[in-house]
């Protein structure tokens, strides 16, 4: 997929579960002392300005039917790597840009509850909104304001500075597990704020000196 000027081949999604505080908090869940992580799909993919679609599944059953935003910090991988160090890091990595890790909520607490992984909740078409740019050079991505608004009104509003486990961690851990392809996609977890989205909202995520990515939410046909 093309995102801005840049067009990427990901292999696959990768995200961290409960890398600022107050999210851990806010979710009734333990600090976690390792990054935690978790995929997302490519199907999950769509660009700045294509809408989020609302799944009826999930509409039409009132105890599945919440669906959540979560704005965050992604990075995209640029050379192949494995078993690297946290100092070199910076060699590794194409750019940064912005990601929606969408959630149909109430499915993943009931997945939870009965020990199951987050798949489906993670992983409905559309899930995963990026953008609206790659961009290559940022001087610090460990201090960046990120906020995301509603219809107009904030509803997370962080830094990056925050998250727990930062950037060379994140790469240096992963790789010692997998390899890292170019075009993959590593988000670095969500701020506290996350909250329901419905049919027609406008989800407008912000970080500083990459953009805003633009989504509207629509009921699937």
């Amino acid at each position: 997929m093309k995102i801005g000027n840049i067009e990427i081949f990901p292999t696959k999604i990768i995200c961290l579960g409960r890398n600022y505080v107050e999210h851990a908090k806010e979710m009734n869940s333990q600090i976690p002392k390792e990054p935690i992580f978790f995929c997302k799909t490519t199907n999950c993919l769509i660009k700045t300005g294509e809408p989020i679609i609302y799944p009826r599944i999930l509409y039409e059953n009132n105890e599945i039917n919440r669906v959540d935003h979560e704005v965050e910090l992604a990075f995209i991988i640029k050379n192949k790597c494995k078993n690297i160090k946290a100092e070199v890091y910076e060699d590794y990595i194409l750019g940064y840009t912005i990601f929606l890790d969408i959630t149909a909520r109430e499915l993943q607490k009931q997945d939870r509850g009965i020990n199951l992984p987050w798949y489906r909740s993670k992983n409905f078409d559309t899930f995963g909104p990026i953008g609206p740019q790659i961009v290559e050079a940022c001087e610090d991505p460990h201090d960046l304001k990120i906020e995301l608004k509603l219809n107009g009104e904030v509803k997370q509003s962080s830094n990056t500075k925050f998250m727990i486990f930062k950037i060379p961690e994140i790469i240096e851990y992963l790789s010692k597990y997998i390899t890292l392809e170019p075009g993959d996609i590593i988000a670095t977890g969500t701020p506290s704020g996350v909250g329901p989205i419905h049919p027609r909202d406008l989800l407008k995520a912000s970080i500083e000196n990459i953009g805003t990515l633009t989504n509207r939410v629509i009921l699937e046909d």
